[in-house]
């Protein structure tokens, strides 16, 4: 294979999930009430305290999902490829992609039990780490949840995950248990720098929060702001000193697109040129500085922030990261190639490899396709 792309936003999304992946790995006495998937004449649904949930493509759901989220795909009855990593590979070698970074929907589960809870991200994340990423370490980077509800929990399954080998963790910031600027952070932030280890975050919403409906314009109004949903935490993260004191901590917020990012930027640099500095927090860069050193930002689409790649004033060159949002419709695969040369026209060819390559291969500690082969034939 010609691999062209590191996709650092892909998705493997709850529906896709095997169905008995609970009911098999909870602890007996969680089992009755944790998630297990039911047919309904709607459909076949995620079910847990009682209540239904998500669809499953893991019953009689499985040809409605399918053609809603692989039309551009010709799969077999019952298929579920996000969950399949051989398909996985397979649909990556489509798209001329060598590696990919995949997030999950688990953080969005909304369950009363906390207990519960704990356990279904610890279950999640065994599955993650033993079924998905073993398949194919370097290509397949599936991302196990932090309990980021809990931060003392985070610490414990942090551990835990670096010890199982895990590349890189999701760190969800829409259901926090303290403020991302409180120091009940500081031991994640510490060990994740350690370990080399990225904190990796995704735009949208708490637990629990559906969407709104499709009625006098409240669905296209929220998913015409969803890229702004990680606008706080970018100068929350900056400003705390998180990367001051940790310099070897790295953050990505996947889709949240870049061509808004050039003002934010400037407007903090502008802040820590005017205002007075926070005593507690002594930072010795310019925030931007912080940002092109720690922090990268994932694109899909956009032809407004691909317009200002490589203007210094921008700050974009140096933090933005190509992801083909697979197997979301508005992502770019099977075939990234049309929307990638018309976003990178003009474009110094060695800055659009750096962008939709070599910065996501060094972030992620990707080897790469080379040292796959020289590893084959050792």
């Amino acid at each position: 294979m010609d691999y062209k792309y590191i996709s650092a936003d892909n998705h493997l999304d709850a529906y896709w999930l095997p169905k008995d992946l609970w009911q098999k790995r909870l602890p007996a006495n969680m089992r009755e009430n944790g998630p297990k998937v039911v047919e309904t004449p709607q459909g076949s649904y995620w079910f847990w305290e009682g209540k239904t949930h998500w669809d499953s493509a893991d019953g009689s759901s499985n040809a409605k999902m399918q053609k809603k989220y692989f039309s551009r795909a010709n799969l077999k009855d019952g298929e579920r490829p996000p969950a399949d990593p051989k398909m996985l590979l397979e649909h990556m070698d489509m798209a001329s992609i060598y590696s990919g970074i995949f997030f999950a929907n688990t953080r969005k589960w909304s369950v009363q039990d906390p207990k519960l809870r704990d356990e279904i991200f610890r279950t999640y994340n065994d599955f993650i780490i033993e079924e998905i990423n073993a398949h194919s370490p370097d290509r397949i980077l599936a991302l196990p949840n932090l309990p980021t509800y809990d931060p003392a929990g985070c610490v414990t399954e942090l551990k835990r995950l670096i010890d199982k080998g895990t590349k890189a963790v999701e760190f969800g910031l829409f259901d926090l248990g303290k403020p991302l600027y409180d120091e009940a952070w500081e031991p994640v932030f510490e060990m994740a720098a350690s370990a080399n280890i990225p904190l990796c975050t995704h735009i949208g919403d708490g637990a629990g929060n559906p969407y709104p409906p499709n009625v006098r314009g409240s669905s296209l109004a929220h998913f015409s702001i969803t890229p702004f949903a990680a606008l706080k935490f970018i100068p929350q993260f900056v400003f705390s000193g998180a990367f001051e004191r940790f310099p070897d901590l790295r953050v990505c917020i996947a889709e949240c697109r870049i061509g808004w990012l050039p003002f934010l930027f400037n407007w903090m640099d502008r802040q820590a040129e005017i205002r007075p500095p926070d005593q507690t927090v002594p930072l010795s860069k310019m925030p931007t500085d912080y940002i092109k050193n720690n922090m990268v930002f994932t694109f899909e689409e956009d032809y407004i922030g691909a317009k200002m790649l490589d203007k210094d004033w921008a700050h974009l060159a140096g933090c933005a990261v190509w992801g083909s949002d697979y197997p979301h419709e508005q992502g770019t695969w099977p075939d990234p190639s049309a929307a990638i040369e018309e976003m990178f026209k003009g474009i110094d060819p060695k800055l659009k490899h750096e962008i939709v390559y070599e910065h996501s291969r060094r972030f992620f500690n990707i080897e790469g396709p080379q040292a796959a082969k020289k590893a084959l034939s050792a």
